[in-house]
């Protein structure tokens, strides 16, 4: 028994095999925090945690800014092949020179979340147009750097996004937006909050062009109207969901054609000009005897 205790001394983590148990069942359980601890301990645990991003399909840093996060960044830059997920929002650090390297090896990426990284600029932009291909979602909420060009070139190369939000993009116009509904048609969730180009002509294109949407936030688009409204509800039957804050110019008249089958963020609200009955969705009716 003495003798079976010596031998297995010398033992350790990394005798385990590392592609059948190791990176299957340990790797996965492991924070991103945990791999850089770990990668520090010996030469053995860097090379190991290297050879494991490669494997890595998440990478969820949003509202991390922690001290020389981009030195940690630069690693997963560097080693990383195969992320589908990233999610990089509210990282106030991010700069054209850390985030370019990553994605222009990660050409598998699906979702992409760059919300308020106010450092950034178009030119990261230009991997993800040109190499990701199977991209699904994009969320630039609050990218003031934004532009036309940028977004036209996006619409140029890719037509299978489902979910986009560029809230508070206020530098992109109408245009530019209404030929990217043209192009994607299996959109599903637009966020357009606080856009001021979004007018009723655009929402006339989401009714045209969009038959899938099922989550649109137009909270803030101040120049909408029940006219644009009402197309939507007339020829977006897959609508879920319709955020209306902020729009003075849409009101019940609108509204009540949809209640009952979308949710909308504002509550019913009686309007005598409309006669109607507050709790109610449709028109008294006055017959006369």
């Amino acid at each position: 028994m003495a003798d079976s205790d010596s031998d297995n001394d010398g033992l350790s983590l990394f005798d385990i095999a590392w592609e059948d148990v190791l990176y299957v069942k340990l790797f996965p359980l492991l924070s991103l925090k945990d791999l850089f601890n770990l990668r520090c301990c010996s030469h053995l645990a860097k090379t190991f945690v290297d050879n494991g991003l490669r494997r890595l399909q998440e990478i969820n840093l949003s509202g991390n800014n922690s001290p020389h996060l981009e030195l940690a960044f630069a690693v997963l830059s560097e080693n990383c092949r195969n992320v589908r997920v990233i999610n990089l929002a509210h990282c106030n650090w991010l700069q054209d020179g850390t985030l370019y390297p990553l994605l222009k090896y990660n050409h598998r990426l699906t979702k992409i979340n760059l919300s308020e990284c106010l450092n950034i600029t178009p030119r990261s932009m230009q991997p993800i147009i040109i190499g990701c291909k199977q991209l699904t979602t994009l969320k630039l909420s609050h990218c003031h750097w934004l532009t036309i060009g940028a977004m036209e070139a996006l619409t140029l190369h890719h037509t299978k996004i489902q979910e986009l939000d560029i809230s508070h993009c206020a530098a992109l116009n109408e245009r530019c937006i209404s030929v990217f509904l043209l192009n994607c048609r299996m959109l599903q969730t637009l966020s357009l909050s606080n856009v001021p180009a979004v007018t009723d002509n655009l929402l006339l294109a989401i009714a045209k062009h969009s038959k899938f949407i099922k989550n649109l936030n137009l909270v803030g688009c101040y120049l909408i109207t029940d006219r644009g409204v009402l197309a939507l509800a007339f020829c977006c039957k897959e609508l879920e969901s319709l955020m209306v804050r902020e729009c003075p110019s849409v009101t019940e008249r609108s509204l009540a054609v949809l209640r009952g089958r979308v949710f909308i963020d504002r509550p019913r609200v009686y309007q005598p000009d409309m006669n109607m009955v507050p709790n109610m969705g449709f028109p008294r009716l006055f017959l006369q005897v």
